[in-house]
């Protein structure tokens, strides 16, 4: 391997760490080396085997013994509901599309989960969810529901803790088994992240203890205070629990997505200017490492792991027990939240104006400050109506401002906006917290099918560059985006322009140096997502922005070390993987030292 030593711990798990050379763990005659490797992930005579952790039917397979003493001690008779309570409640998990009255895992949760659901012959007698007019659900199958799986790739042990002792059991059962170990808090990852071959899912959302400390007990040096979330707390549910306490949080935009998984892959969302992303507000983890420990990591204990883990992805380093965040007092005058659509053709006037909106949108964005975030989507769609020259489009931008309604900053923007041309629809909404906002946002459903995957067109996932202040100034990006917007005149399907207007390159915006993510994130004025880009269009936005957002990216993409975090980020976060995990008991899909 790489001179690594040979200790107790190690040998009974370590059987190709790392890509091996040859008779690296076996012997001449293909004897086990150490003696209790598993023989079939030795490597033998130069073959390596095709994967470095167990398959059923080999000897480090668990009995039914070991099973059943990992179901022991996960307090299998506690109950366990997951279970949205409906009206203003706030929602509780992910929800996946066509899930009657809007229930996390088709239902399941609603009468109480087990503690643990192992795979059986009779789970594998279908593809879960499909086809689509009688599909297979059996009970396997929705207690393992999340957002675009691929690969055919099934746990064989889904595990619901309620605590971080009940994570270092299940932990300790994969590392003692050679099991692959997928997490999910919630399930909202689509470039399956949450899945691998024959594992252990971990499935935190049922960790939901929420502790405040608006006085900065803990001594983090906010003075605004903290709060200590469980791994499976969603911002709806932290919103909720922010505003009891006349706070707010940094956030991404979405009801369901889980604070942990947000915030350790970067975190973009509408407070970000100001409050930093989702990695600046991580104040400290409690994390169960690969060896089975329950470990603190902060800016003075285990720091190099907290680094690593504000900006390093999940499904890496470890299983988050707790996330403490940064708990920003609310604004005076609350948020206020401007809205804008406008809808046209692609018939000279129509195209026109579609340009003008393009251009001032993107000159808006350069004139915010740290107190505004916001998103606009460009939405182009293909027209068989001699009217519309080849193509539809609709162009909606939302602003949210940290701010009363009556403030100088919303009467120039909204001037702004409505000076390009009349709005097809559109309004300005004040909310005296962020809960009350997400009570009128839409719920964004999981898909629980393979529907990210790549093609010969395209990458899979969707493609994401981070855009530049100096590279939105030079105006390539705009001269790009009406280039393909215009091509959809003579296409039968046309991808979404997503611009995210809630990063850190504002005007004023923090920018914390001691976060894992690369420049390009920590500086971007833009994070562009484009759905299904052709390859072409995604090698020439690769051009415009050498980094992308580790959670919402391409499937498939070359040097992803380098595009997520930067050449000499990624150097050290493999360092760091090698500490923390030497044997990859975590691995994911492009993923810290995945290669």
């Amino acid at each position: 391997g790489m001179g690594m030593g040979m200790g107790d711990v190690q040998s009974q798990v370590l059987c190709l760490a790392t890509p091996p050379v040859k008779d690296d763990w076996c012997d001449t005659n293909c004897n086990r080396k150490p003696a209790n490797c598993p023989l079939e992930l030795c490597l033998c005579n130069g073959t390596r085997p095709t994967s470095i952790y167990c398959s059923p039917g080999m000897s480090c397979w668990p009995s039914s013994a070991k099973i059943n003493a990992l179901r022991n001690s996960l307090n299998p008779n506690a109950t366990r509901i997951l279970a949205w309570q409906g009206g203003n409640n706030p929602r509780v998990s992910a929800v996946p599309f066509f899930s009657p009255d809007d229930q996390p895992l088709y239902g399941l949760g609603v009468s109480g989960l087990k503690a643990l659901y192992v795979r059986e012959q009779s789970d594998l007698q279908g593809d879960c969810f499909l086809p689509l007019e009688s599909p297979f659900t059996p009970e396997y199958c929705l207690a393992a529901t999340r957002n675009g799986p691929y690969e055919g790739w099934t746990p064989a042990f889904t595990v619901w803790p309620l605590n971080a002792q009940h994570i270092q059991a299940a932990v300790k059962f994969a590392v003692e088994h050679r099991l692959c170990i997928m997490v999910a808090g919630t399930g909202h990852d689509f470039l399956n992240r949450h899945s691998c071959k024959d594992g252990v899912f971990i499935r935190t959302s049922l960790m939901k203890n929420i502790e405040w400390d608006l006085n900065d007990s803990k001594n983090f040096g906010h003075s605004e205070g903290n709060v200590k979330f469980g791994p499976g707390i969603v911002f709806s549910e932290a919103h909720k629990s922010a505003a009891d306490n006349n706070r707010f949080i940094s956030s991404g935009w979405a009801l369901t997505v889980g604070v942990v998984g947000w915030s350790i892959g970067g975190g973009h969302g509408p407070f970000s200017p100001s409050k930093g992303l989702g990695v600046d507000n991580i104040l400290e983890v409690e994390v169960v490492l690969a060896n089975g420990n329950l470990v603190v990591a902060n800016s003075r204990q285990n720091s190099d792991l907290y680094w690593a883990i504000r900006g390093g992805g999940g499904s890496t380093w470890g299983v988050i027990a707790s996330i403490t965040f940064k708990a920003h007092e609310i604004p005076d005058g609350g948020f206020t939240v401007l809205e804008a659509v406008w809808e046209g053709n692609m018939c000279a006037q129509g195209e026109q104006l579609l340009h003008s909106l393009v251009d001032n949108s993107l000159a808006l964005i350069q004139s915010s400050n740290s107190k505004w975030g916001g998103l606009t989507f460009i939405s182009p769609s293909p027209s068989d109506d001699p009217n519309d020259c080849g193509a539809t489009w609709s162009f909606m931008t939302q602003n949210v401002f940290q701010g009363p309604q009556n403030h100088p900053e919303v009467n120039f923007v909204i001037t702004n906006v409505s000076s390009v041309a009349p709005l097809s629809s559109g309004g300005i909404n004040n909310f005296p917290n962020w809960y009350a906002a997400m009570l009128t946002r839409d719920l964004e459903p999981i898909i629980p099918l393979n529907a990210y995957s790549p093609t010969g067109a395209h990458s899979g996932g969707l493609t994401s560059v981070l855009l530049s202040r100096e590279v939105i100034e030079s105006g390539i990006f705009a001269q790009g985006v009406k280039s393909e917007l215009g091509s959809c005149k003579d296409r039968s399907f046309c991808p979404r322009f997503e611009l995210y207007h809630d990063v850190t390159g504002n005007i004023g915006s923090p920018q914390d140096p001691n976060v894992s993510i690369s420049s390009g994130f920590r500086t971007a004025l833009v994070h562009l997502v484009y759905f299904f880009a052709p390859k072409e269009v995604e090698q020439f936005l690769y051009l415009l922005g050498e980094n992308s957002y580790f959670s919402e990216s391409s499937y498939s993409m070359e040097s992803f070390g380098e595009r997520y975090w930067g050449r000499e980020n990624y150097k050290r976060l493999k360092r760091i993987k090698n500490k923390y995990d030497p044997n990859r008991a975590f691995s994911c899909h492009n993923c810290v030292g995945s290669e």
